[in-house]
């Protein structure tokens, strides 16, 4: 069976959040001051100043989960479904916190559109068939 549009798209989504996890999480492990991506602002607002454990998890849950999750969709593995799903909602969350704490970016807009895009495309009745949903 060929591969329906809907799960490229969310293979390319996901590819697009793990380069820019790993791109952010790699900034803020090299420095934990969060300066070269303008996070330093929220130090203030936040109960740690040091941002690693944020780099971290940019690293790992924005950046090695959709990687795993794109590669699941891309070898047809149902499993990636449902944490495609959980992250997306993460996604929404973060930016959704994230805009009263330093105002709004376009970054920010970049990740919320792809987390409804995929939100989106997870639910199209041609992704459930393909993956045996």
């Amino acid at each position: 069976m060929r591969k329906p549009s809907p799960i490229i798209g969310i293979v390319v989504l996901e590819l697009i959040i793990a380069i820019l996890g790993v791109a952010s999480g790699s900034s803020l492990l090299a420095d934990p001051s969060g300066k070269g991506l303008g996070l330093d602002i929220i130090k203030d607002k936040i109960p740690f100043q040091n941002l690693t454990l944020l780099g971290l998890w940019f690293v790992g849950p924005y950046g090695l989960l959709p990687a795993s999750l794109a590669l699941g969709f891309w070898t047809r593995k149902r499993w990636a479904w449902t944490p495609a799903l959980i992250l997306a909602i993460i996604e929404l969350i973060w930016v959704l916190v994230q805009i009263p704490m330093v105002g709004p970016s376009i970054l920010q807009g970049i990740i919320g559109a792809i987390a409804l895009a995929t939100i989106y495309l997870l639910y199209r009745p041609t992704v459930k068939r393909y993956l045996g949903l």
